[in-house]
């Protein structure tokens, strides 16, 4: 998965930020300020109930973050998921697991296609791995290779009335820097007794590997669905999917239309956060856009020793600091999740939430006021409710004595809901970037539009743009969508029963996720799309840098969960 700042590392950001704030909060409460309302954001007991219930009231506490009930407990015959937490289906995992990471699946910005780069020969090394590691999933299940790499497996149900679900992973992975930097070389796939360390091994063939084990399992039990299943495994997610989930989407829509899969799970989200006595489990449910503006500047050159009064880098540099004088309004609208996340936690972990925040959110304060001031107080959060603006690429000159002639540069932005469409980004920046152009008499290529200056031109700015993605159809979480609410409610019968959790109280919500994920290319196939990986804090680390590893307890409960999530779905009739 394309990470970010938010989403790596070894605690996530946003249980950092109010860990930070438990002493500040700790003295509001003593103060007695703002007593009136805090009474009322009492925890409730462990057996809290869900249900759609009536249209949730803001000023209400008692109504926020309405949360299923636990899933009913599977009767179909099958193995219980527990197994998969014994020691020796561990070390089966740890087996298997390594062999993946083994094999150096890495992806490329500038690959080429699938029949050119020899790049791409190490994912047949991974097919044959993967078919000799699984010989059910292989035998048992239809398999459909488009472009070469990209894998459709599909078990068919008995039942045609009843939508499929659909799994998703990715085989490939970032590059691996710094080698010299590792603990252990990034393809050994060392196990240490706890973490198995490899490039890959959080990002994202845990998932993979996780995947095809469950599988495999239940094909060892004769399992016949009655709800077909399908496996999409793209092999270029870490570049934006074009040839692996785009073309996988293309093939699924052939084979299944629009809007006729129940459900899809991929990688993503932020995982289990424990506060107190409640795990907060967060699937993403929602992507931030995306877009690439790309800036080019063409002048005259010359020798270095007679200069313009501002050179094409002195111009580009005016260009950039422009924009970045100008960032983005975060503003906390009502359907952004990680509001309803806040709201959550308002209500359950009370004592985690500052009181100016608890009394905003019922008051429904201004989505901009609201969002500035928590801009302000939870840094490390701003850009789950902001879009975000960043000059990355830069450059220009070939020589120190030869004035230059081309400059370029790129400024990334993930997108915000609120902001959208795309073409508002386009707008502002080339609002806030004209006048310059004008001022230092350049030509203007606005995305193929052309416009002369008034004065003699010196030099021509285009404007250009990359990977235009819009926001993501946000999935509900409400207790009336049926698909929600059985997913949510495995979640909580999944995590409030692993011994590394229990007798707390898990708490499912919807986040949104900054970055971006295979499931880019699927929006077409259904309305109920999550990104989640479950992992406990501190159990999957350093995803796309050194020392990349996970706890492989994490990766077998991750698989406690995918096997009752499957099982739990072949039972429903009503999805």
């Amino acid at each position: 998965m394309e990470k970010t700042a938010i989403q790596t590392g070894a605690v996530h950001a946003r249980t950092k930020s109010t860990k930070k704030l438990n002493i500040a909060v700790a003295a509001s409460l003593l103060t007695g300020a703002l007593f009136w309302n805090l009474t009322s954001l009492t925890r409730l007991p462990h057996g809290i109930s869900g249900g759609s219930g009536p249209k949730v009231n803001k000023t209400n506490f008692d109504s926020w973050c309405q949360i299923p009930e636990v899933a009913s407990s599977i009767d179909d015959g099958l193995d219980s998921s527990s197994k998969f937490l014994e020691q020796d289906y561990i070390h089966k995992q740890v087996e298997r697991l390594t062999a993946a990471v083994k094999v150096p699946t890495e992806s490329f910005d500038d690959n080429d296609d699938v029949d050119i780069d020899p790049r791409w020969a190490p994912f047949d090394d991974l097919h044959a791995t993967l078919q000799e590691l699984f010989p059910l999933v292989h035998g048992k299940m239809k398999l459909d290779k488009v472009n070469k790499y990209g894998l459709i497996y599909t078990l068919t149900g008995s039942s045609e009335e009843l939508k499929p679900v659909l799994f998703a992973a990715h085989q490939d992975v970032v590059p691996a820097t710094s080698v010299e930097k590792w603990t252990h070389p990034p393809f050994e796939g060392h196990y240490d007794g706890t973490y198995l360390w490899g490039r890959g091994s959080v990002d994202c063939k845990n998932n993979l590997i996780g995947l095809y084990s469950v599988m495999e399992d239940l094909l060892s039990q004769n399992f016949t669905p009655k709800r077909t299943i399908v496996f999409a495994f793209g092999f270029d997610e870490e570049t934006g999917g074009k040839r692996g989930a785009k073309t996988l989407g293309v093939e699924l829509e052939k084979q299944w239309g629009q809007d006729n899969i129940a459900m899809i799970l991929d990688e993503g989200g932020m995982g289990l956060d424990i506060l107190g006595d409640y795990v907060y489990a967060m699937p993403g449910v929602a992507e931030k856009g995306y877009i690439d503006i790309l800036l080019n500047l063409d002048v005259d050159g010359g020798h270095s020793s007679r200069p313009p009064p501002h050179t094409g880098i002195g111009i580009m540099s005016e260009l950039l600091v422009e924009l970045e004088a100008h960032p983005y309004t975060p503003r906390l609208t009502h359907d952004n999740p990680f509001r309803n996340l806040l709201e959550c936690q308002a209500k359950y972990s009370p004592e985690q939430v500052e009181p100016w925040l608890a009394h905003a959110l019922a008051a429904n304060e201004d989505e901009g006021v609201l969002g500035a001031r928590l801009a302000e107080t939870r840094e490390d959060d701003r850009f789950i409710f902001q879009t975000s603006q960043a000059a990355d690429v830069i450059w220009g000159g070939k020589k120190v004595n030869a004035l230059p002639e081309s400059v370029h540069a790129e400024v990334n932005y993930r997108v915000s809901a609120h902001d959208a469409p795309l073409e508002n980004i386009k707008e502002k920046a080339v609002g806030l970037l004209r006048p310059i152009a004008q001022k230092h008499g350049l030509s203007l290529n606005v995305f193929g539009t052309i416009e002369e200056p008034t004065v003699q031109s010196i030099g021509k700015l285009t404007f250009d743009l990359d990977q235009p993605l819009e926001p993501a159809p946000i999935s509900s979480t409400s207790l009336d969508n049926l698909v929600w609410k059985l997913f949510s409610g495995t979640i909580r019968q999944v995590f409030e029963n692993i011994p590394s959790l229990q007798g707390k109280t898990v708490v499912p919500v919807g986040d949104i996720m900054t970055g971006n994920t295979d499931t880019q290319h699927y929006w077409n196939l259904t309305r109920n799309i999550y990104r989640y990986g479950p992992g406990r804090e501190g159990t999957r680390l350093n995803a796309h840098t050194v020392d990349e590893r996970i706890e492989m307890l994490s990766h077998v409960e991750a698989m406690v969960f995918y096997y009752d999530l499957i099982r739990n779905f072949d039972q429903a009739t009503d999805l």
